[in-house]
């Protein structure tokens, strides 16, 4: 009863992240949309095929599982799935440390819970990682970009120097985006698929302006250059706010923490009381008040800090 308790609790809470995840993300993308039409309501079909952020994103079930897949063994790097085996093995080893210490039931419910939970949080620590790398490169690919265009080049070899000469994910992509041009690959598909490994809004709004450049025309090096600059500002801006919520949200994990930690040390300095807690009707009551409340309380620390400007 409470290994599936857990499990609720758990499923719970992935979901919700899930849910608002994919809520904001609608929500950009809907914008992006309608601002496309507000600003530009005379378009070509091949420019309305562009401005539909569905259509670069790929909004099916199976073209989002097929994506996050793909951009998993992307974020992995090299021998990606000798890293994967790894780290489940690693994850199958905690899990039956932490079973026979701890809960002492059916292994297998164990390795259902620490699953999802552990591929969860390791997928976002990677995302996090690449979108930190992507944000602090962008901007210094965005001024390569727009000093090649001023100095003459065209769009798809300022792209290709940018991938040149520059270091990382994001000069990766660019390279990739270069050859793609070069060897005559439709615009649309090339950047569809960088989409696809760098679905964040300021790379969408780069593309479009780009596609809107290489099919229309207009004063690409200033477009550029104010996207750069809105870039630098809402860095500073999300600085801001981190700093500003940095004591809340390290009082947050410490007091989230404090509960586990003293679970641990029961463990092994009072096993009787954990033998209690864990395993007694009525000493479950306990546990159970304390994932609710657990859950409840970073529940609303993690809306507030969401809702600071």
């Amino acid at each position: 009863m409470m290994v599936f308790f857990a499990f609720l609790v758990v499923l719970g809470v992935v979901g919700f992240i899930f849910f608002a995840r994919q809520s904001r993300r609608e929500k950009a993308i809907d914008y992006l949309n309608g601002y496309s039409r507000s600003s530009q309501p005379k378009i070509s079909n091949a420019r309305h095929q562009l401005l539909d952020m569905k259509s670069l994103a790929g909004r099916s079930f199976l073209d989002r599982v097929k994506n996050k897949w793909f951009n998993l063994l992307g974020l992995l790097g090299k021998n990606a799935l000798v890293k994967l085996i790894v780290f489940y093995a690693v994850q199958l080893v905690f899990a039956k440390f932490f079973n026979e210490y701890f809960i002492q039931t059916n292994y297998l419910y164990i390795v259902a819970i620490t699953f999802p939970i552990c591929s969860f949080f390791g997928y976002q620590w990677l995302n996090n990682k690449r979108q930190k790398e992507f944000e602090e490169t962008f901007p210094v690919a965005l001024n390569m970009l727009t000093s090649a265009v001023s100095a003459g080049e065209s769009i798809t070899q300022a792209i290709s120097y940018v991938g040149d000469v520059l270091e990382g994910n994001v000069a990766d992509e660019f390279r990739i985006m270069g050859k793609r041009l070069q060897l005559g690959e439709s615009p649309e598909e090339v950047f569809r698929k960088s989409c696809v490994r760098f679905p964040y809004p300021t790379f969408f709004f780069f593309i479009i302006t780009i596609q809107a450049n290489m099919e229309r025309g207009g004063q690409l090096k200033d477009i550029i250059q104010r996207l750069n600059s809105l870039m630098f500002n809402i860095r500073a801006i999300e600085k801001k706010k981190y700093a500003l919520t940095s004591e809340a949200r390290t009082s947050a994990k410490i007091v989230g923490a404090i509960p586990f930690i003293f679970l641990i040390m029961m463990r092994f300095l009072s096993p009787e009381n954990f033998e209690y807690v864990m395993n007694d009707p009525q000493g479950r009551l306990l546990l159970y008040y304390m994932l609710a409340s657990e859950v409840v309380g970073i529940g609303i620390i993690w809306g507030l800090m969401k809702s600071v400007r």
